[in-house]
């Protein structure tokens, strides 16, 4: 692509009469490059984490061989990773799970810290704990999307997800903040679906930005048939942890390797369309308020997941889960230890589930304009000038 252009990077900008020059393809319109080269920070970030990979990658593979040929179905592993500032969001997803029946015996967890080990365990979830890979990873949330705390989690995602694929394993990765009403591994599994011979699957993010072309695949929901072309991605995407910490984001230099593995070794790669009903998210419940989401919540959408994406912070993620009715974790559990919480006079039941689940969700208001199971018409807008979702 060629523009004409004066300046670099983020002072870049299209001027009329300037001479034409090729550009990347995450150049907007305006000139604007959103591709962030690596600085010495983020090359050492990086290069401490290879160094202990390499030190320690025989132990960790033998010790996650051997707890993966125990819990895989199908040849396949739900995987996912948590810090101590997202545990509740984890409590949520074993808690929904839980109401709707739906088995996680399959469910590998990579917590960053001891906190989220005790408390997964306490659930009832498989975990591995790789300290020495995970140290370096913070315990808080991100305060917003894209910070250098929301980096240093993005690059525990990679991790997990290599480790797992190069072992030989079909993987289903989701965040914590992924919702299930029907189990999506039944999609995926299905032999006699029409995109059942690609390598691998991704929801569509919904955002049409430069940086996310050409697939707009959003890195929170995927599955990965286990083969030597989806190998080479997420061990590519391992290996490029400093461009992750200078972007602040895998999502976008995840598009890129996939682009890069589908010209380089025909990898197939499938997004599952916003414009379908199956995997919504937070494009749906932000851009599509008035279409998909009132059909939703009257019953007329019959989706696999809900994954309550598109948030700047976690505070707001809660909020909108609990006004969808997608949230079961009780407050008295919440930012507590596994240990404070079985030890508490409320865990009758001796484990945590029976402590901090409800069967039923625990809707709260907190948004007028913004998609509720029930009116909210009370509550104050989100947005400037927002108008009531009902």
């Amino acid at each position: 692509r060629w523009m004409r252009l004066v300046g670099e990077g983020s002072k870049g900008k299209q001027v009329g009469d300037a001479p034409l020059r090729i550009t990347g393809r995450m150049t907007q319109a305006s000139g604007y490059d959103e591709l962030l080269y690596p600085n010495e920070k983020n090359l050492h970030y990086h290069q401490k984490i290879m160094k202990d990979y390499f030190t320690n990658l025989d132990d960790i593979k033998l010790e996650l061989g051997n707890i993966l040929k125990k819990m895989a179905v199908k040849n396949t592993v739900i995987v996912s990773t948590v810090n101590k500032g997202q545990s509740e969001l984890l409590m949520n997803l074993v808690c929904s799970s839980r109401s709707r029946g739906f088995d996680l015996g399959n469910l590998l967890l990579f917590p960053t810290d001891l906190f989220s080990k005790e408390l997964a365990e306490g659930m009832g979830i498989a975990t591995y704990y790789a300290e020495k890979l995970m140290e370096s990873i913070p315990q808080e949330e991100a305060a917003r999307y894209g910070d250098l705390t929301f980096g240093h989690i993005m690059m525990a995602k990679v991790i997990c997800v290599h480790l797992v694929s190069e072992l030989g394993y079909d993987i289903l990765f989701q965040d914590v903040d992924v919702i299930w009403y029907k189990d999506p591994l039944e999609f995926f599994h299905d032999p006699t679906s029409a995109i059942a011979n690609f390598d691998v699957y991704f929801q569509d993010d919904g955002n049409r930005q430069e940086r996310y072309a050409p697939y707009s695949a959003n890195s929170g929901f995927y599955y990965i048939r286990s083969n030597q072309r989806s190998k080479l991605l997420f061990r590519t995407m391992m290996y490029s942890g400093d461009l992750i910490f200078a972007c602040r984001s895998h999502q976008q230099i995840l598009i890129t390797l996939l682009a890069e593995a589908n010209s380089l070794s025909g990898l197939r790669v499938k997004v599952l369309s916003r414009d379908e009903d199956d995997f919504p998210g937070g494009f749906h419940y932000h851009m599509r308020r008035d279409s998909y989401m009132k059909d939703f919540v009257r019953g007329k959408k019959d989706p696999y997941i809900f994954h309550m994406s598109w948030t700047l912070n976690k505070d707001d993620k809660l909020k909108f889960l609990k006004q969808m009715g997608m949230w079961y974790v009780s407050d008295e559990c919440v930012h507590k230890k596994a240990m404070d919480i079985l030890s508490g006079t409320s865990a009758a039941g001796g484990d945590i589930v029976s402590a901090c689940c409800s069967a039923e969700s625990l809707f709260t208001c907190h948004y007028k304009d913004k998609p509720s199971i029930k009116s909210c018409a009370d509550s104050p807008p989100k947005d400037k000038y927002g108008s009531s979702f009902w």
